[in-house]
């Protein structure tokens, strides 16, 4: 959940009191790249044609890779395995460099060719047990597990697993000889090596493999344009997460009884962005076990200097043992990685990106903002205005319906029976909890913050609202803050109105999504039979202030002799940069509610 500068804005602006003119932006499409046809077969690869189920990719079409050099460290070393090759890879509008010694690539080959041998095993033990059940005897499943170096997966889990081809063992005799001859630089090495990345970069299936992956440095998170460029990514260890459950309990250590291991690291997938450094079990996993937000660092490290760091490098009583930690805020966390020039690699890629402009994150905004400028140049930055409640509900009912990924929510009152649309009898969907729980039974994660009021002095019934929005499906999460009674906060209360969708768009202003703030550009007083403003929506505190907000289709006004409290007041979309810092904004609060 962080900011990138990928999305951009398109169309015209509008809003206005008389009616919603609500127009929907699209991010600027990029330009695709020419997959190629994966029915090209070289002389030494053979093809096994399969398709791979759209939920297990991370590649939905194919990458493009480039060997831009070669090198080798000691020119007197004529050993294959010392050449080192540098690689440009391009995905859609992401591209990325990576630094691979000749021998990552062989034990690539060789792990995709076990790969293929297991799934010929597993194959085969197909064919035996369906042919034991067509004999009655048994139903036995045997199991066969790919003991790699990432970890161990059952192969029944891995549903497109008999549909990955992988290079044939004849590729290596093609290889081994046109990288041993090099006592320099050569073409003719530069040549071998992109014939053999040609090929499983050219199969969708080939390319959509763990081993494949984790050699390209990619992951579910890479190329989500809404965090932004690909960065770094590798495995690393990490100590004092929750620690990731295993289905075979005996390959504990029995000394770790006696605390003679330290088993309070694992093995995670690191990924960096812009603004983030997240930690996922592996590679295709969707969702984080942990995440660290960068923020607004000090303008010094304390000794005056004007140097700040978000990483750095810790010394290890073991030389064997390569660390280093990244703090932020409140936040620190101790990672491990297999070799001390990884190690300065990760300290300089997370400093670079916590540093750098555009979305240089720790160095101190102006006017000591959370965000950086915006909308100064031409990133992308778009925002519409609305007057009054009409125009900006029907507005953000439309983008709650588009939702695809996450809606945010913030305010300081809400309430899960507002009609977003009117007439309300016409417009029975346009409810909010009704919106809600179609898009959660989507698969839509929904965050809200409420207020947490002091009940003595306010009557919105947050508690209320809670239950309800926890009601409506298990993807629905709800928090209230501040918590009064621990942090003897009490003085205050928190206004902000937030409705952010897909980090693509976001909703800021004066309206919270609540009873009383429906209007229109005439301010109409009556509403007598209820047309626009049903039960409790029709709203006069001055008056009268409800007791309950349970039933909320039972008048609490007398319409024949009082009239609505009218509200006048405005809001604003945003979409681009200031959006996802808004949605980062969201993040940071939800994450400190929730301590």
């Amino acid at each position: 959940m962080a900011s990138s500068e990928q999305l951009v804005g398109g169309g015209s602006v509008g809003g206005g009191g008389g009616g919603p003119r609500y127009v929907k932006m699209q991010s600027e499409p990029s330009t695709p790249l020419q997959p190629q046809s994966s029915s090209i077969i070289s002389s030494f690869f053979s093809f096994r044609q399969g398709s791979t189920p759209e939920s297990c990719r991370i590649f939905d079409e194919l990458p493009k890779g480039t060997i831009v050099s070669v090198s080798r460290p000691d020119l007197s070393d004529i050993s294959p395995v010392q050449l080192s090759y540098t690689i440009e890879v391009q995905y859609k509008q992401f591209k990325w460099t990576l630094v691979k010694k000749a021998a990552q690539v062989f034990y690539l080959h060789f792990a995709l060719k076990k790969r293929l041998f297991i799934e010929e095993i597993q194959e085969k033990q197909e064919q035996v047990k369906e042919w034991l059940q067509n004999l009655g005897i048994g139903e036995h499943t045997p199991m066969v597990h790919d003991d790699d170096d990432d970890e161990t997966v059952p192969l029944h889990q891995d549903e497109n697993a008999k549909n990955r081809d992988v290079p044939s063992s004849a590729a290596l005799p093609v290889i081994r000889p046109a990288l041993g001859k090099q006592h320099s630089m050569s073409d003719d090495a530069k040549v071998a090596m992109q014939q053999y990345l040609n090929h499983f970069l050219g199969n969708m299936d080939i390319v959509n493999s763990r081993e494949v992956c984790k050699f390209l440095e990619v992951s579910k998170l890479s190329f989500l344009p809404e965090y932004g460029p690909k960065l770094k990514e590798e495995y690393v260890m990490v100590k004092h997460l929750p620690q990731i459950v295993k289905n075979d309990d005996s390959r504990k250590c029995v000394c770790c009884w006696f605390s003679c291991c330290n088993d309070n690291w694992q093995k995670v997938w690191a990924v960096l962005k812009p603004g983030f450094l997240a930690l996922l079990a592996d590679p295709f996993a969707t969702k984080p076990l942990d995440i660290i937000v960068f923020d607004v660092l000090p303008a010094s490290d304390g000794s005056g200097e004007g140097r700040v760091s978000l990483a750095s490098e810790i010394k290890e009583r073991n030389p064997l043992r390569h660390s280093f930690k990244v703090t932020c805020g409140n936040r620190s966390i101790d990672l491990r990685s297999k070799s001390g020039a990884r190690v300065k690699d990760w300290v300089a890629a997370v400093n670079d990106a916590g540093l750098r402009p555009p979305e240089g994150w720790c160095h101190p905004h102006r006017f000591g903002s959370f965000a950086p400028p915006r909308g100064l140049s031409e990133d992308g930055s778009q925002a519409q205005w609305f007057v009054d409640g009409r125009a900006a509900f029907d507005a953000i009912a439309s983008s709650i319906e588009d939702a695809k990924s996450e809606i945010f929510i913030c305010g300081w009152w809400l309430c899960p029976e507002l009609y977003l649309r009117r007439p309300f009898s016409d417009n029975a969907a346009s409810r909010l909890d009704s919106l809600l729980e179609i898009k959660a039974k989507q698969g839509i994660q929904i965050y809200i913050l409420l207020y947490k009021e002091v009940a003595l002095a306010l009557k919105i019934n947050s508690v209320y609202s809670k239950r309800k929005l926890l009601s409506i499906h298990e993807n629905v999460r709800v928090l209230r803050s501040p918590d009064h009674f621990s942090t003897g906060v009490y003085l205050w209360s928190h206004h902000e109105k937030l409705v952010i969708v897909d980090h693509q768009v976001c909703f800021i202003g004066g309206l919270d999504l609540c009873f009383g703030r429906y209007d229109t550009c005439e301010h109409r007083v009556g509403d007598c039979p209820p047309q626009e403003w049903p039960g409790k929506d029709y709203y006069n505190p001055r008056e009268s202030e409800p007791n309950s907000w349970e039933d909320m289709m039972k008048d609490e006004l007398d319409r024949s002799k009082y009239p609505r409290m009218p509200w006048h007041d405005v809001h604003c979309a945003l979409w681009g940069p200031p959006c996802r810092d808004v949605a980062r904004h969201f993040v940071q609060r939800w994450n400190f509610a929730k301590k």
